[in-house]
């Protein structure tokens, strides 16, 4: 597993037909690939339904946790009674059954220590109801009590800070309706003394053109002009006389807008400023109200210490009359526990030697898988994956011997599938790592496959199989390392680390 990669990639890089098809089983019948595509279109819904299920045991809800589960067992259960589902290739639909079954195991064990608890709320939810009325009544009869002629009640510190804060409040938004109030109409005015400045210039241009039409008009009459030309200068004027009308109706107007906008802003300053005040005189009952609230709580506290004081005083004493009785209690308690945590010690010491077995017979089946897979006995291997399995669903060591025999039967999607499964983290993530990356490569990703061995490096800076593998992704990477010499360095590296050499690499690299 070590150098998986490697294996794989150099294969594929001396170009051996029969090695390659050996090892990956490319050149399988076109029905065995349209098989495995098969199954993998089989589990998408199933797998859908388990990621749900697992998300809703996640968020503690054990309950949906449960539907979810048992409905993917059941759709998978579907297909097997409509597949035949004995063959390897559907050693993955068999293994999220398995996953099925002891999550539901495990959740069911879960709801029962959990069950009573529920019930017991369940049937006290009626008492919440009646404890509520009772002490409802109770502080009636109270209050009757200390007011047998229904006399009215005067209001209290707390209820007239509730008024005066609300009366506070009103009037502080008095305030902001005000200030912005007047920011608008100080906007407004800023807009209408612009336009009577335009007013007041376009007047004046057009008294200036009258003017002048004028003293043409003239000018022409003591010239003797021909009437033609008298004529169309008074043509002239005439217009220039209806247009610096025109400017003079406007300018008015600008006039007057100003004037009206000039007293809403002065009218809003005026508001404003009374509100203010407003504000300031409703802001003082708060005050005192706070203050009065303050001492009395201090007061309050000052009572309820001394009371807690004597009665800690006759808590004393009555403890001290009790202590005997309570050394008793306390000797035949000590006996009891003394007794459980016997037995507990003693069910915690079966439960400490069958959790010991049970990790040393996964060890042993783990090195069976390893040695099977030393020796290239593929059947054997997948026999004692799929029957390990069985025992053992979730084992990430067993998940990534299953995802090794699914990346040489040439089922690199399903490899990837269950790669995905497992942690990236420590030991098993590397070799985690491995398969994804020679299945990215087997895919014709070489970049992907470089994505998934780079964070690998950072977490194993001495392992000397990561830049093996490193260097054998970078030569089927032209693009980045053209000349093979990023590729060397980390094959060197890996040398250097205690690693293997490999001819058939150096001769790729050039190095022989």
């Amino acid at each position: 597993m070590k150098r998986l990669i490697g294996a794989v990639l150099m294969m594929s890089l001396c170009c051996v037909p029969v090695l390659h098809a050996g090892i990956f089983g490319e050149s399988e019948e076109e029905k065995e690939v349209r098989l495995a595509k098969h199954v993998a279109d089989l589990l998408r819904e199933p797998n859908k339904v388990i990621a749900q299920a697992q998300e809703a045991v996640e968020n503690d809800d054990i309950e949906e946790g449960i539907r979810l589960f048992r409905k993917a067992q059941t759709m998978i259960e579907e297909i097997e009674l409509k597949e035949d589902t004995s063959g390897s290739s559907f050693a993955t639909l068999r293994l999220k059954k398995f996953h099925c079954v002891s999550m539901l195991d495990a959740l069911a064990l879960r709801q029962s220590e959990v069950q009573d608890v529920r019930q017991a709320v369940t049937d006290t939810s009626g008492l919440a109801a009646r404890l509520a009325q009772e002490r409802a009544e109770l502080a009636a009869a109270a209050e009757q009590a200390e007011n047998p002629n229904n006399l009215p009640r005067p209001p209290t510190l707390q209820e007239q800070l509730a008024v005066e804060e609300a009366k506070a409040m009103k009037a502080r938004a008095d305030v902001e309706h005000c200030r912005t109030a007047l920011a608008t109409a100080q906007k407004d005015l800023d807009l209408v003394s612009a336009a009577f400045t335009n007013a007041a210039k376009a007047h004046t241009e057009a008294d200036t053109k009258f003017f002048m039409a004028g003293q043409g008009v003239a000018q022409a009459k003591q010239a003797k002009k021909s009437p033609a030309v008298i004529e169309a200068l008074e043509a002239t004027l005439e217009a220039a006389k209806r247009e610096l009308q025109e400017k003079k109706n406007e300018l008015a107007q600008a006039k007057q807008n100003q004037a009206e906008v000039k007293a809403r802003v002065d009218e809003a300053a005026a508001t404003l400023k009374r509100e203010e005040a407003e504000f300031i005189a409703a802001e003082k009952p708060v005050t005192v109200l706070r203050k009065a609230i303050a001492d009395e709580a201090e007061a309050a506290r000052k009572k309820a210490a001394e009371e807690k004081a004597k009665a800690e005083a006759e808590a004393q004493r009555m403890a001290a009359e009790q202590l005997r009785a309570k050394q008793a209690e306390a000797e035949a308690a000590a006996k009891a526990r003394e007794a459980e945590a016997k037995a507990a010690a003693a069910r915690n010491a079966e439960a400490k030697a069958k959790a010991e077995a049970e990790a040393k017979a996964l060890e042993k089946e783990v090195k069976m898988c390893d040695e099977l897979w030393r020796l290239k006995q593929v059947e054997a291997f997948e026999r004692h994956v799929t029957e390990a399995l069985v025992r053992w669903t979730d084992e990430p060591e067993l998940l990534v011997q299953l995802a090794r025999l699914r990346l040489i039967q040439g089922q690199e999607e399903d490899a990837l599938e269950l790669v995905a499964m497992i942690s990236s983290k420590g030991e098993v993530g590397k070799k985690a790592a491995f398969v994804a990356a020679g299945a990215y490569m087997v895919k014709g990703l070489p970049l992907e496959a470089m994505k998934i061995l780079e964070p690998a490096m950072t977490a194993f800076p001495n392992d000397p199989d990561v830049y093996y593998n490193m260097a054998v992704v970078l030569v089927r990477l032209p693009e980045i390392d053209p000349n093979r010499e990023i590729a060397s360095k980390y094959y060197i590296r890996s040398i250097e680390l205690g690693g293997c050499r490999s001819t058939v690499l150096e001769r790729r690299l050039g190095m022989e």
